[in-house]
Parts: structure tokens; C-alpha cells; sequence
């Protein structure tokens, strides 16, 4: 007669065997600066905010009269957004039979946080769609455009695309300081491929890109033409067609001066910071945890935006 082994003794091994933590989940890399003038917004559905022009002027000859002119004046409105919530529960039962139960538990609160501002962010860099001519459009401002398509080969960004933005905003006259480039991965694949990065590595400020790469930690590890870069996946799709080019698969890349505060190209009001709720519902004999905010926000200086629209599908 047999002994003991796996088949007469089944009970005794563990089918299926469950690793003792959760697995970690892998949220979006947030920008993380601001670049987002935030503003008191105590009450009401929407805010404006008023702005004047330049004024003119004029040669005064001697014995001429005054010529008075009149100053421009606009209006920006910033509306109040609907509030967001993300919200789970855990029933008692799974509390008391899981032994993930604790690890759960713990996870819910900073998940819940993260996933707001995952959604804070995408709305503030979807704000590049509201430039004042619209989309399909130069947007040009002192005759220079303030959106267009990338240059680089198949609507690409080539490195001559952050020349011109700085160019584009000199012209507007935001200040050339604290420039920074918010841009999809795909840049950095198409920077890092292009045939002549040899001699663009010429340049004392990218020496060691063939080596390491030229994004760590979703900024770039060189300046690009006065520009800090930083990568992002939240950017708006922008399949448009400006100035003959077109973008099938594209996404609006952002370039803009963080100065100082009052020339920030977006702001914010909070209206209801990301606050924590977590109680037990005795009805349903469950814990209930979610986190709400809310906040408006608005598009304001368009001379400190330009955008630039690149494909992403060229990465091969």
C-alpha cells in the first residue's frame, strides 16, 4: 500500500497561496509646482476679474492739442466647478474576515487624496484649451503666435519649438525668468532620438544625455533654451489643425513664465480644500470613507501661455 502523497492528501496542501501584502498601486506623477496664481473667492457661482490695457503713446509737438485716449479694459470670469468626491466603503464582515483588512483600511484615505489631485491637475492643464481665439487657431498676440503645431518630423517637438516659445512670450512681454515647459514623455523620446543629438549635446548643458537619459524623476535633468521641463500624462488631448499642420494623437504641451505671481497664466480658488470624512454606518454595518473638494479655476493671461500640440504615437 501506498504512503501518504499529494493525492490521498489534499487537505494538507494549499491549493492557491495569497502574498501577505497588498500590492502597491501606481498613481500618476503630478507636476507639483505651482503654476496657478490661487485667488479669495469667498461666495457665489462665479468671479471677475477686470483688467485694463496699455495705454498709447502719442508725439506732442509744440502748440498741439491733448488727444486723449481711452484704455482698454476687459473682464475675466472664474466660475466655481461642481465638487468632486471619491468615496468607498468596507463592509464589517470583510473588516472581520480579510486578512487584508488593516492594509485596506490604510491605503483608502491616501488613495483617495491622491486621486483628487490627479483630477485637480488634469482640470488647472486643461485650461490651455480656453486661449481666447479658441482651438484650430494661430492665438497670435504682438503677431506672433501663442499656439501651434510642433515642427519636429510627423508633428513632433524638435528643440527649436522651446526657442520659439521663448520667443513668443519675449514678444507678449512676460519676463524670460523662471520659464518652465510642462510636456508629455513623448518629447523627451523624441529629444533623445533625433539624429543630431550629438550636436545639440555640444552645448556644455546637455552633456551626459546619451549616457543617463534626459528626464529623471519627470524633469528633465537639463534646461532646454531657458526652460525647465517637467513631464506629465495629464495633459488635454489636442488634435487640431494650425497653420496647415495637423495632430491626429495629440496633446497640448505648455510653456510659461512663473515670475512672479500676477503674471501666472492660470488661477485658483478653493472653495472646499480636500477634506477626509470616515465614519461607521450602523444601518449598513459598514465603514465609510471619502474625501470631497472643491475649487474654480480660469485661464487669465493669455500672453504667459503658449502651447504647442505634438503627436504622441510617433514613439516607435
Amino acid at each position: 500500500m501506498p504512503g501518504n502523497n499529494v493525492q490521498n492528501t489534499a487537505s494538507l496542501v494549499r491549493p492557491e497561496l495569497w502574498q501577505q501584502q497588498l500590492e502597491e498601486i501606481l498613481y500618476e506623477q503630478l507636476v507639483g509646482i505651482p503654476f496657478s496664481r490661487q485667488i479669495d473667492f469667498p461666495d457665489g457661482a462665479s468671479f471677475t476679474m477686470p483688467s485694463i490695457g496699455t495705454p498709447t503713446v502719442r508725439d506732442f509737438p509744440n502748440g498741439a492739442e491733448v488727444t486723449f485716449d481711452a484704455i482698454d479694459t476687459g473682464e475675466v470670469t472664474v466660475t466655481m466647478n461642481d465638487p468632486v468626491i471619491a468615496a468607498n466603503s468596507l463592509a464589517e464582515t470583510l473588516l472581520e474576515d480579510s486578512m487584508w483588512a488593516s492594509e485596506l483600511l490604510a491605503a483608502i484615505p491616501m488613495g483617495q487624496a491622491i486621486t483628487i489631485a490627479e483630477r485637480f491637475e488634469t482640470d488647472n492643464l486643461a485650461l490651455c484649451m480656453q486661449q481666447f481665439n479658441g482651438t484650430n487657431d494661430l492665438n497670435k498676440i504682438n503677431n506672433v503666435a501663442h499656439r501651434k503645431i510642433a515642427s519636429g518630423t510627423n508633428q513632433t517637438i524638435d528643440v527649436k519649438d522651446f526657442a520659439f516659445a521663448g520667443y513668443s512670450l519675449q514678444m507678449a512681454k512676460v519676463p524670460r525668468s523662471n520659464l518652465i515647459a510642462i510636456v508629455h514623455p513623448s518629447v523627451a523620446y523624441a529629444l533623445e532620438t533625433q539624429t543630431n543629438l550629438s550636436n545639440v549635446s555640444n552645448n556644455p548643458q546637455w552633456q551626459g544625455i546619451i549616457e543617463t537619459g534626459i528626464a529623471e524623476n519627470h524633469r528633465f535633468i537639463r534646461n532646454v533654451y531657458g526652460f525647465d521641463v517637467y513631464e506629465s500624462t495629464l495633459l488635454p488631448e489636442m488634435n487640431e489643425t494650425i497653420d496647415g499642420k495637423t495632430t491626429t494623437a495629440g496633446v497640448a504641451n505648455q510653456f510659461m513664465s512663473l515670475a512672479r505671481p500676477g503674471i501666472l497664466p492660470y488661477v485658483l480658488a478653493w472653495r472646499r480644500m480636500p477634506s477626509l470624512i470616515s465614519e461607521f454606518d450602523n444601518k449598513l454595518h459598514e465603514i465609510q470613507t471619502q474625501t470631497t473638494a472643491r475649487w474654480g479655476t480660469g485661464l487669465v493671461r493669455d500672453e504667459n501661455l503658449v502651447v504647442i500640440g505634438s503627436d504622441i504615437d510617433q514613439v516607435v
